[in-house]
């Protein structure tokens, strides 16, 4: 499986805000590159957080054991595009994004990975220059998952390791019959966590990114509760360009975007 980062800056403010030009893209980006697309794109956008710039849409699209995400920040002029799929051409993405959703190729920054080979491999993050680390893991998980366990998984890890969400979790069968895979993701301030079970290998492929920083090092022994950690990388990404501006704390906006997490996790926390 090929996992692709690209973090792009210098693009335009009023695109990144468009929701229905974003749901164009990451509706079209599977057909470009001849992915398997399971289910429609999913939009949130999120206008209501702590630090102003970091407003923005986040999107995805569940692939058959795979995703394509893109999160938006206009007021950064910047965007993050992942894809975990089978092998794509990745030329055919970057000219793709570069015409329709144009980028400054110099201060953008393009990562690839093959997450069919084990590594453990902790890249230098530094949380006062670069945007977010980005967590990758495999594990051998001998047990059947359910969509229950998967759900519960995402929506509980949330606040074990202090992101704040954004949505409920997503979870999916890839198909109707003879299905391949299980898919989850849940979408955190700007960012996401996603799991994809493998029934036939029973492998889980697991990834975390956040537009903040936060102890990444408690991910493995959250991962430990669902199985063996065979593969652990944690790369860094984007560049703050902007400095960050608090809203105000009686944001009538923020705070009722809040009430539906103490109404779930009153009784969790």
């Amino acid at each position: 499986m090929k996992h692709v980062m690209l973090d792009c800056y210098g693009s335009t403010q009023t695109l990144l805000d468009d929701i229905r030009y974003i749901n164009k893209i990451v509706n079209e980006i599977p057909y470009v590159l001849k992915l398997t697309p399971v289910a429609p794109p999913s939009l949130v956008p999120y206008y209501y957080g702590k630090v102003k710039e970091d407003d923005g849409i986040s999107s995805f699209v569940f692939l058959e054991g795979g995703h394509v995400t893109i999160h938006t920040f206009p007021f950064r002029q910047c965007y993050f595009v992942d894809i975990f799929s089978e092998d794509f051409d990745t030329e055919v993405l970057k000219n793709y994004l570069l015409e329709k959703l144009p980028f400054n190729e110099t201060i953008s920054t393009l990562e690839i990975r093959d997450r069919d080979i084990n590594v453990f491999n902790t890249l230098p993050y530094d949380p006062k220059e670069d945007f977010g680390p980005h967590v990758m893991a495999e594990l051998s998980y001998e047990n059947r998952i359910t969509m229950e366990n998967m759900f519960d998984f995402l929506e509980k890890l949330v606040y074990e390791i202090g992101m704040t969400p954004i949505t409920r979790p997503f979870v999916i069968k890839s198909t109707v019959n003879k299905t391949h895979y299980l898919s989850g993701i849940i979408l955190i301030a700007q960012s996401h966590i996603a799991l994809h079970y493998d029934y036939d290998d029973k492998l889980i492929y697991f990834d975390i990114f956040s537009c903040s920083s936060f102890d990444f090092s408690m991910v493995t022994n959250v991962l430990l509760t669902l199985g063996k950690v065979t593969s652990y990388e944690v790369v860094a990404r984007g560049t703050k360009h902007y400095s960050k501006i608090k809203r105000e704390k009686d944001d009538t906006e923020f705070l009722a975007s809040e009430k539906w997490q103490k109404n779930i996790y009153d009784d969790y926390l």
